[in-house]
C-alpha cells in the first residue's frame, strides 16, 4: 500500500514580488506577511525579475526599490506594464526622500502606481498590505 502524501502547502493569497536588495526592509516585511496567505519573493538582478514577471506565477504587487538601481527600476516598470497578464498589477516605487518632479513623471509614464517613503511611509504602507487594501486594487 502506498503512503499518501502529506497535505499540499495551500497558495498564497497575495504574492508580492520585490526588486531591490534592501535587507532591512525585507526583514521588516517577512515577519508581517506571513504564509499562507502573503508570499514575498525577492530578486535583486534584473534579468531573473524579468523572468519572474514573464511567468505564469500570480503576483499582486511589484515593489521596486529606487535607490537600489534607479532607472532600471522604471524599466523594470515598463516592462511589466507590456506582459499582457501584468498591465493592471499594481507597481509600488520604493524610495528613500521626495522624488523629484522629473522623477515623478518618469515613475508614471513607466506604469508606477504609487511611491512610499522607505523613511516614513513604511509603516502605513506595511499596514495596508495586512488590512488588505492592495489586494482590493490587484482585484480590479
Amino acid at each position: 500500500m502506498l503512503a499518501t502524501a502529506g497535505p499540499r502547502e495551500s497558495e498564497s493569497k497575495f504574492r508580492l514580488l520585490y526588486f531591490g536588495a534592501d535587507m532591512k526592509l525585507i526583514a521588516t516585511l517577512k515577519p508581517v506577511l506571513t504564509k499562507p496567505n502573503y508570499q514575498l519573493v525577492t530578486s535583486s538582478n534584473y534579468e531573473d525579475t524579468v523572468l519572474f514577471l514573464r511567468s505564469r506565477i500570480p503576483y499582486h504587487l511589484l515593489l521596486i526599490d529606487f535607490e537600489w538601481r534607479e532607472t532600471e527600476g522604471l524599466k523594470l516598470a515598463r516592462r511589466a506594464r507590456s506582459v499582457r497578464h501584468r498591465k493592471r498589477m499594481p507597481i509600488v516605487l520604493l524610495v528613500s526622500m521626495e522624488p523629484s518632479n522629473d522623477t515623478r513623471m518618469l515613475a508614471r509614464k513607466a506604469g508606477v502606481t504609487e511611491w512610499v517613503l522607505t523613511t516614513e511611509d513604511i509603516g502605513e504602507f506595511i499596514d495596508s498590505l495586512v488590512k488588505g487594501e492592495w489586494e482590493k486594487q490587484s482585484d480590479e
